[in-house]
């Protein structure tokens, strides 16, 4: 019941938020038999909400999302934050080896990580990545995929902004070059309007979409000078 609850209200603030979410090009078809660790930039405060909807509805997998203030928001671990603060290493051990353990156990757990840190302006560009944070989670998850995914907020003439994802090549083990590749997917999305996008959600109609006033310029025709 709380999860429901819970997942009712992140739903409804997607819908409140957003014109729609899309995923650029078609979802990602990531394997049923591995779990997944996801990267993804942080300039939103919807992002995490945002991922729970493509990785749990749009997915149909189980999420984990390791948030630095759950101790601000708890109410959101039904729908799979755990605590991860920057001031507390013990706790952040143990969310990783309770990750590792949900990911042995469910090849479908899906792990959402932000290596940026915090979240900030998208103005600033991509953070830097800690340093070798990716080799030491491969030590600790050893059987997974790496997934980069882009997360961009954008204006397509609607009264809400449209959200975009858009899901990298995965890769088996850390490369270290895990920014770039999320710059790859990021960079294009504040270029151009991609070419083809599924819908992932569909928000709240402005109120171009849906009403007419045609009816009425005999009477507003008076105040034209």
């Amino acid at each position: 019941m709380i999860e429901y609850l819970v997942s009712r209200l992140i739903v409804s603030g997607l819908a409140s938020a957003f014109r729609r979410v899309c995923w650029v090009g078609d979802p990602p078809d990531w394997p049923a038999d591995l779990p997944v660790a996801i990267y993804a930039n942080h300039h939103g405060f919807y992002d995490g909400h945002l991922l729970w909807y493509a990785v749990e509805r749009g997915l149909d997998r189980s999420l984990i999302l390791w948030m630095e203030e759950w101790d601000r928001f708890p109410l959101f671990a039904p729908c799979g934050a755990v605590p991860f603060p920057s001031d507390d290493p013990a706790r952040r051990v143990a969310t990783i080896r309770r990750t590792a353990a949900r990911m042995a156990q469910d090849p479908r757990t899906t792990l959402t990580y932000f290596p940026e840190g915090r979240l900030h302006a998208p103005e600033e560009g991509l953070l830097a990545f800690p340093d070798g944070v990716f080799a030491r989670l491969d030590r600790l998850f050893p059987a997974k995929l790496w997934a980069p995914v882009a997360l961009h907020v954008t204006w397509w003439g609607d009264s809400l902004p449209t959200a975009l994802l858009h899901a990298g090549t995965p890769h088996a083990t850390s490369s270290g070059d895990e920014r770039d590749r999320l710059e790859a997917l990021w960079a294009p999305l504040r270029a151009a309007r991609p070419a083809h996008t599924t819908l992932l959600f569909e928000g709240r109609r402005g109120p171009n979409e849906g009403r007419d006033f045609r009816m009425t310029r005999t009477f507003f025709s008076r105040y034209i000078r």
